[in-house]
């Protein structure tokens, strides 16, 4: 019983030390007049039409903007298929001369990964950017998209070959996820291919996703004259709420990391997942407020947390086992010597002004006082900004309200951090 009790601590720490915990959420914006399209969207190997519910909203002070969500499907290694959600919201700054040839600036918004976690992390957040007063920019269209990563909210939602829906996911990586990434940016330039050359594109991550956007800024760097890759330009990356440098540039353990997922996917990860979402979160609740948000969490953060992690059966665990098991840790240094001294590829920054640790003070903890005390005895470690100062990027920082999920927390605030950075 010891043994069984200390497992499920030790993961319990380790999941929720990845910094997020929620659910999902509807997207509600006010005068609203909805209306039924049909909405295409393009994988690269085949094409899926669905209808869904879009809203137009006006705001006759400063912009036209449109909200949508929209399916797409991905295919992964041939063996599954994996129909998703995405969130967009388009922004059409009001001027006075009409132009024939459009200039987009198109962001897409990557979500941390955690229990319950999904594309409704950003809901608030693209509410604020509706309302954004774009007067002076030099783009026509402002385009941000919101997607539920693979196996997150929507994307836990599997096919094998057959069309039988899968019951348990394989372990993302890194690859996989920068590949959806890639995917829906080449499917969003096919919905405007005459202009998809004046195209601009930002990518921003949340916590331990910052991976993520530098594969897929890699993967552009040596790949963009290819068929296979996205044609608009990159052109910033913005990292919020950034993990230790160390875990990033540390070697990648593979064997460790797999091994680790499976021991997650059987008796010890059930009862994790039991654990964390019985008494309707109350665990969740009270370890947010420790350790993630910079107030008293929400009830609609708990709520929201609960109902995703619930859903599809479930499923989107194993996203959250794969993050635990160390799938989006370490082989980063080769990405950011790919950026290394790179001026056509901003790199920059926002933080949370609460800038405290994790203190786990949690009853659970005693064993880890040692540790903890060893830790605050070493070095400082190096900030992901020096980090990126030394690699030769722009390391911008801005600070906004929050902890470690500003996004959310102060979605306002980092509306205005985020145009700041990607509106150049």
């Amino acid at each position: 019983m010891d043994t069984l009790r200390s497992s499920v601590i030790i993961i319990t720490g380790i999941i929720f030390a990845l910094h997020y915990v929620n659910g999902v959420a509807s997207f509600v914006l006010r005068d609203t007049a909805p209306r039924r399209v049909f909405h295409t969207r393009e994988s690269t190997s085949s094409v899926e039409q669905s209808q869904v519910n879009v809203t137009v909203c006006k705001n006759d002070d400063v912009n036209d903007f449109e909200t949508r969500t929209t399916f797409d499907d991905i295919h992964i290694s041939d063996c599954m298929t994996i129909k998703y959600s995405c969130n967009e919201l388009r922004v059409i700054p009001r001027k006075d001369i009409e132009k024939k040839t459009k200039k987009i600036k198109a962001t897409v918004l990557i979500q941390p990964i955690g229990v319950g976690i999904g594309r409704w992390y950003y809901d608030d957040l693209l509410k604020e950017l509706s309302k954004y007063n774009f007067s002076g920019t030099i783009f026509d269209e402002y385009v941000f998209l919101a997607p539920d990563l693979l196996g997150c909210g929507t994307a836990a939602n599997a096919r094998g070959k057959d069309g039988t829906i899968l019951k348990r996911l394989p372990m993302f990586t890194v690859d996989d996820w920068s590949y959806q990434i890639i995917n829906l940016m080449q499917s969003f330039e096919k919905q405007c291919p005459i202009i998809s050359g004046c195209i601009d594109w930002s990518i921003v991550s949340n916590g331990g996703c910052v991976p993520i956007a530098l594969e897929v800024a890699k993967q552009y760097i040596q790949n963009k004259d290819e068929t296979t890759m996205f044609h608009g330009r990159l052109k910033n990356l913005v990292l919020s709420a950034t993990p230790r440098a160390d875990s990033l540039i540390r070697p990648e353990e593979q064997k460790k990391v797999v091994k680790a997922y499976k021991r997650l996917c059987g008796f010890v990860g059930n009862i994790f997942w039991w654990y964390a979402l019985r008494r309707n979160g109350a665990f969740i609740e009270k370890f947010s407020e420790k350790n993630l948000l910079a107030s008293k969490p929400s009830q609609e953060w708990t709520a929201q947390c609960v109902k995703t992690a619930k859903s599809l059966d479930g499923k989107s665990r194993y996203s959250t086992f794969a993050f635990l098991a160390g799938s989006l840790n370490g082989a980063s240094k080769v990405r950011l010597e790919v950026l290394k001294n790179r001026k056509d590829i901003s790199v920059d920054v926002i933080t949370g002004t609460d800038k405290r640790k994790n203190p786990a003070n949690s009853w659970f903890w005693g064993k880890r006082q040692k540790a903890e005390q060893e830790e605050k005895a070493a070095p400082e470690q190096t900030s992901m900004v020096e980090m990126l100062k030394e690699n030769g990027n722009t390391a911008r920082e801005i600070l906004v309200n929050g902890r470690r999920c500003p996004a959310y927390e102060d979605p306002q605030g980092f509306a205005h951090a985020l145009v700041e950075l990607i509106d150049l």
